[in-house]
């Protein structure tokens, strides 16, 4: 997703010149799935021949190239040979400078044909080894616009970068709403203003599905702030009363518990102003039987 490949001019002078731009997924190589294994595989039967035969590896180079070259391919339903020159090749090579004077006999010829036949049982244990892995992963899966979905944090990619990822991240983070599908295995989601420098269009791997829980939604309060910055709080009910006593002088007080949109607090307050601003808390009648009982409760 380099801004030189994706930029209107690279894309003008592909469509003047007849190509068509096929871009990969962003942070994700196995969209470029041949090359890959094509690499992979080759390590694999360079590894398995260096501990088998011994010495250096580039002498059997050659070698593993015949081998690869020669073995059936499912992707094409024959060998990459077939492909290119239409018969199937039928006699092993040696591969020698031009000038060179080399005699093949008998021994070198069957010497080749046991390391080709080594080779390519390497190569399909490694095949088989390789599906393994991908089959205990593989399950088909499928969004929908509006669905919210977590997305993978790896050390590796933009995300992980972008958060700074380390060893105790969480793997996951969000979750996001999808917006739109973009081809058949990637998707366009809503990212938080600290990831917009990222592209947002990620693999179907590096997401995962969130299950809706009603107990994730916290519901908003109304609140009317005032100028000061304030929120002003509703009487509940009146817990307790109690008289000061002053010289020559007595004060009766409420406890009031004060709720609404802050959470529930008591506070003593003046027990005549409070029946002035909020009478309805002493409307009951029987105030101080009500006290008296919550009390005994306690």
């Amino acid at each position: 997703r380099d801004p030189r490949f994706t930029s209107r001019f690279w894309e003008s002078l592909q469509r003047a010149l007849g190509t068509q731009l096929r871009l990969s997924s962003a942070y994700h190589p196995q969209t470029d799935g041949q090359t890959e294994r094509t690499i992979q595989s080759l390590e694999d039967l360079l590894r398995a021949c260096v501990l088998d035969q011994g010495g250096s590896w580039d002498s059997l180079l050659p070698l593993i190239e015949f081998t690869y070259n020669n073995s059936y391919h499912s992707s094409i339903g024959m060998a990459p040979y077939e492909a290119l020159y239409g018969r199937r090749c039928r006699t092993p090579l040696c591969w020698c400078e031009p000038g060179d004077n080399v005699i093949l006999g008998p021994e070198i010829v069957q010497q080749t044909t046991d390391k080709v036949r080594l080779i390519q049982e390497r190569m399909r244990t490694a095949q088989s080894r390789q599906k393994s892995y991908a089959d205990r992963r593989r399950k088909d899966l499928e969004f929908q616009e509006g669905d919210h979905v977590f997305l993978k944090v790896t050390p590796w990619t933009g995300v992980g970068r972008a958060l700074k990822s380390r060893k105790l991240t969480p793997r996951f983070i969000g979750p996001f709403q999808i917006l739109k599908r973009v081809g058949s295995v990637a998707y366009q989601i809503a990212l938080p203003p600290n990831l917009l420098n990222l592209h947002d269009v990620f693999h179907i791997s590096q997401l995962w599905k969130y299950i809706h829980d009603p107990s994730h939604v916290i519901e908003l309060d109304h609140l009317e702030v005032k100028e000061n910055l304030t929120v002003e709080a509703t009487p509940v009910r009146v817990e307790d009363r109690m008289v000061k006593q002053l010289r020559g002088k007595e004060i009766p007080l409420v406890k009031v518990i004060w709720g609404g949109a802050t959470p529930e607090s008591a506070t003593w307050e003046l027990e005549e102003k409070m029946k002035a601003s909020y009478p309805f808390l002493f409307a009951s009648g029987n105030f101080e039987d009500e006290i008296f009982k919550r009390r005994g409760e306690l």
